[in-house]
């Protein structure tokens, strides 16, 4: 596979390709496959309902933006959160697969902060990974491809929304940032949460916080239902958390 790539890649360049991959993706998860290897995406058919405003942070090339849509119907609103121009081009292509007009792009990193920031594409084994984006000063990385883009913070981006029920982030690694200037929003909405978190520090710091506005924590279970979780495992666990507001 990573000699597919490469190959395509080569002949494609690194836009082409990334837009015939998330052709590709999208047809899949339509025609039900990839249940096995994304099961959170496919979760979120029993969390979004019609009329439900959404957050995509990090929309990348659309992927939950556009089942959120088809999910949230006419009478809904996803909101989703792209600063990389290449992949947001890609973003407005393929969203409009979901067939709703409901979307609307906001083409900023969060922070904490309102300034320009510089994000770059890591180069991990001799590829480049788009889905790991990320804020240069997150993290220490090969970069081998940047981007000028604007930071927002987002309880500045979103104060003028009337609802929100569902949220999720995927930040590589900055999460902490992005939820720590988004406490009034979750506060005045109490939405449900999805976020990928990376980096023990990171983890603990997100957990904390949405434990401090009443939420608990917890993952999804090999029957794709919610399960809370151990404090060890909150320390060790690599896949998606799910933040439940009390009720």
């Amino acid at each position: 596979m990573k000699l597919i790539r490469k190959i395509l890649i080569k002949f494609l360049g690194i836009e082409g390709y990334i837009k015939l991959a998330s052709r590709v993706y999208l047809s899949m998860v339509r025609h039900g496959y990839l249940k096995k290897q994304y099961p959170e995406l496919f979760y979120l058919k029993k969390i979004i309902k019609p009329g439900n405003t959404c957050i995509d942070i990090g929309a990348n090339l659309g992927y939950y933006s556009t089942l959120m849509s088809h999910l949230a119907g006419e009478n809904g609103r996803i909101y989703a959160v792209e600063p990389i121009p290449m992949f947001y081009n890609i973003w407005k292509k393929n969203v409009k697969r979901s067939g709703h007009n409901n979307l609307e792009l906001f083409p900023y990193a969060l922070g904490g902060e309102q300034k320009n920031v510089k994000m770059g594409m890591p180069e991990r084994d001799g590829l480049l990974h788009h889905g790991m984006t990320k804020v240069v000063s997150s993290a220490n990385e090969n970069y081998q491809k940047f981007f000028d883009v604007e930071m927002r913070m987002p309880d500045v981006l979103f104060a003028n929304i009337n609802r929100l029920d569902f949220v999720k982030c995927d930040v590589e690694g900055y999460e902490s940032e992005v939820f720590s200037n988004m406490k009034e929003t979750l506060k005045r909405f109490k939405p449900l949460v999805q976020s990928e978190l990376n980096g023990n520090e990171n983890r603990m710091k997100v957990i904390n916080l949405f434990e401090s506005l009443g939420y608990t924590p917890k993952i999804l279970n090999e029957s794709h239902e919610l399960r809370d979780i151990t404090s060890e495992e909150k320390l060790t666990l690599s896949q998606d958390f799910y933040f439940v507001p009390e009720k």
